[in-house]
């Protein structure tokens, strides 16, 4: 109205003729929207009708936002309760915030976000040796009557880039997991998608045909002939089924057989098509029938049944006898399809009895359980604009030397334990008021806390980590001290991580035992220094009776590799990685879970009478009337497994199950300069030891790792791969 009265107020005045002109021309435009003799009740009934869309409508369906999560991390329930518009819903909310975005850099970061959420997702839903329940929901949103459904306003252009996003990704997925995609319920694909984009995945995802039961085969037949005729790609449906005896047999368990197919040929009279067909039959008996059935006659009057199929069957003989190909140029059997090689044959060892297949590793994704990363460049903080002022943060680290012997007669009880403050305790500030001479053992504990764990080999949640207990590694003898302390002792589990700051790959590297935390220098490039360092890290790798505990393994092996590549040496897939946990990845937990018995509720008493009448058992209805139901209801317990975890920071999973956050400021330091402040070297050790306390605390919990990664000694050809860990 305002913009009426705006645009009417700079109009010039007009005449009355003008007026009356005008007013006529307004009345010949109006049309009255229903019979104006209408009582003012129903008039006022069908102004509200006709104004009421379906978009406004209280009875729309409505489905559930979530905004706060990732798809990969709602995507595991929604497949599980066969959500499908609502999964389809998040994917097209997500999907349009980068399609609609008009910054282009912004744009591309959320398209990658997207992709990679995607690819992600199906890591999850399609595992190594088992496909979650209702994995193939995650393909709803291809679905073009879901998208209608969903959003029925976007055009045509938002659903074609969308629906190439989606399928990008699914497509880089299954060509990097071609053995987990295949297992998947063909069927519960087909009515996820639909006839027509189940065409189309075909060819991309490498599907087949022969793992649809013959109902959903004659819905692509009937799909193909009725509602969007395509001889072409009739035609190779039926190829697709081969091989058959005859033209005469059912192709699939279907009503639809070879001949048929040629009939609709015939009554399209196309000779490409014809061509196309006789070329793809590939048998030679099934090639002569159908020539023959092309050749027919009546069986009453004897004259030829199709006069077209006659000239042009002789004109194909006449092809194959001058030698001429019977199709030139012809389209491919289904479109972007191309030849996949066989399968490496690899045999297999005696270690593995499980016959798994060994796979290559991938740096970028290990079983989808990490996300993409990439190597960014970034610039290192002073540590004055880090952390406030302290003794510990302005003071370098002491340079004490590591004796082996000393450590191991300390770890084995020959010797007082030590009773130096708390390196957590000076991450968290609070030793800043502990006397100097009582920092390195001159004083008693302030708290005792317990040491040793239920799981052998690990310490205790709540375990300390002594400043004396740390130790800066920067020379080739104390390498060697390093590498004898663990050889003569070889520890059950060990934390390892890696700093760095541009432009070195590795700054320094850090170890931790239950008692104990190395960090070695890697900025000391001198080659003698360097080829001990690879030999410790390189004995420790391979060793399967020490499980190395890693946070984003597949980050530090590639700065591994970036870090001794110069040198001609790296841990690639030839190596025998063994015994390498990742705690960024999904978990596992098996928790009891009771449920009463069927016979002894009502509901479950109902329910088994209600089946016993269907199948007309009254022997068992009796049985059933006639027991009275305990009380309490007897219990049956079964173990229900349960995925938990990954996908956190390290902090947040300090402070999930520690109860105490890691302070991760010391992170954007500088790593390369020497020598390191104290605070620097107790946050790396930290770093390290408090990946031993968060394994304990989590398998005295139950919740054990879901893969391991490693293998044992077997030839030096076949890579290392994901194990599961019994």
């Amino acid at each position: 109205g305002r913009r009426l009265r705006a645009s009417l107020s700079l109009c010039p005045p007009q005449s009355g003729q003008q007026r009356r002109h005008f007013g006529r021309y307004q009345r010949l435009l109006w049309k009255p929207a229903f019979p104006s003799d209408l009582p003012p009740a129903l008039r006022q009934n069908a102004a509200v009708v006709r104004h009421a869309a379906p978009e406004v409508s209280p009875h729309k369906t409505t489905w559930t936002i979530y905004a706060s999560q990732r798809i990969h991390e709602i995507s595991p329930e929604l497949c599980a309760r066969g959500a499908v518009q609502e999964l389809a819903a998040n994917i097209i909310y997500r999907a349009l915030a980068a399609i609609d975005c008009r910054n282009g850099k912004e744009a591309m970061r959320r398209e990658q976000d997207f992709r990679s959420d995607i690819f992600t997702a199906c890591s999850n839903l399609f595992e190594v040796h088992h496909v979650h329940q209702g994995a193939e929901v995650v393909f709803g949103v291809l679905n073009e009557k879901n998208l209608r459904d969903i959003s029925p306003e976007m055009r045509s252009n938002k659903r074609v880039l969308l629906n190439d996003m989606v399928l990008d990704s699914i497509e880089e997925w299954v060509s990097l997991h071609t053995h987990s995609f295949s297992q998947i319920n063909a069927h519960g694909l087909f009515e996820v998608v639909g006839p027509a984009m189940f065409l189309k995945l075909i060819p991309r995802l490498h599907l087949s045909l022969l793992a649809l039961p013959s109902e959903d085969l004659e819905v692509i037949f009937y799909h193909l002939e009725t509602e969007k005729p395509d001889i072409f790609g009739l035609m190779r449906v039926a190829v697709s089924l081969l091989p058959v005896d005859s033209c005469t047999d059912a192709l699939g368990g279907t009503t639809w057989t070879l001949r048929r197919v040629l009939r609709l040929i015939e009554a399209r009279r196309s000779e490409h098509a014809l061509r196309f067909f006789l070329t793809n039959l590939r048998d030679e008996t099934l090639l002569r029938e159908a020539l023959a059935a092309l050749r027919e006659r009546d069986v009453d009057t004897g004259l030829l049944r199709e006069k077209w199929s006659y000239i042009v069957s002789m004109q194909l003989e006449a092809d194959t006898h001058t030698g001429r190909p019977i199709a030139v140029d012809m389209p491919n059997m289904w479109p972007m399809l191309h030849a996949t090689p066989p399968p490496m044959q690899v045999e297999l060892s005696s270690l593995d009895n499980d016959l798994e297949v060994p796979r290559g590793q991938r740096l970028f994704l290990t079983d989808g359980e990490l996300r993409p990363f990439e190597i960014k460049r970034h610039t290192p903080r002073p540590l004055a604009g880090i952390a406030e002022p302290s003794r510990f943060r302005d003071t370098p680290w002491p340079q004490l030397a590591f004796d082996p012997a000393e450590a191991l007669a300390v770890d084995l009880g020959d010797i007082e334990p030590s009773t130096a403050v708390d390196a957590y305790d000076v991450i968290a500030g609070r030793a800043e008021d502990v006397d100097a001479m009582q920092l390195w053992g001159g004083g008693p504990l302030a708290e005792t806390r317990p040491s040793t764990s239920s799981i052998p080999g690990l310490p205790s949640p709540q375990a300390t980590l002594p400043l004396d207990a740390i130790h800066f590694v920067d020379s080739v003898q104390a390498l060697s001290h390093v590498l004898t302390f663990l050889q003569h002792a070889p520890p059950a589990f060990v934390g390892m991580d890696l700093e760095w700051s541009d432009p070195h790959p590795v700054s320094i590297i850090q170890l931790a035992t239950p008692t104990r935390a190395f960090v070695i220098d890697a900025v000391n490039r001198t080659p003698l220094y360097m080829s001990v360092l690879h030999c410790l890290v390189d004995w420790l790798l391979k060793r399967e009776g020490t499980t190395k505990l890693f946070f984003g393994f597949p980050h530090d092996l590639l700065r591994l590799n970036m870090l001794f590549g110069p040198m001609g040496k790296s841990f690639s897939g030839g190596d025998h990685i063994a015994s390498v946990v990742d705690l960024y990845m999904q978990r596992i937990q098996r928790v009891p879970v009771r449920t009463p018995r069927k016979a002894d509720t009502p509901m479950g008493r109902e329910e088994l009478l209600g089946e016993a009448m269907m199948d007309d058992d009254f022997e068992e209805v009796r049985r059933l009337s006639a027991i009275m139901p305990p009380h309490p209801p007897r219990e049956d317990v079964a173990e229900k497994v349960y995925t938990v975890g990954g996908h956190h920071s390290l902090s947040s999973m300090a402070a999930r199950h520690l109860g105490e956050p890691l302070d991760k400021r010391y992170r954007a330091s500088n790593w390369n300069f020497r020598p390191l402040a104290a605070a620097q070297v107790v946050y790396a050790a930290t770093d390290a030891h408090i990946l031993l306390r968060l394994e304990s605390a989590m398998r005295s919990r139950g919740i054990l790792p879901q893969r391991e990664w490693g293998c044992g000694p077997r030839d030096a050809l076949q890579p290392a791969w994901w194990r599961q860990v019994e």
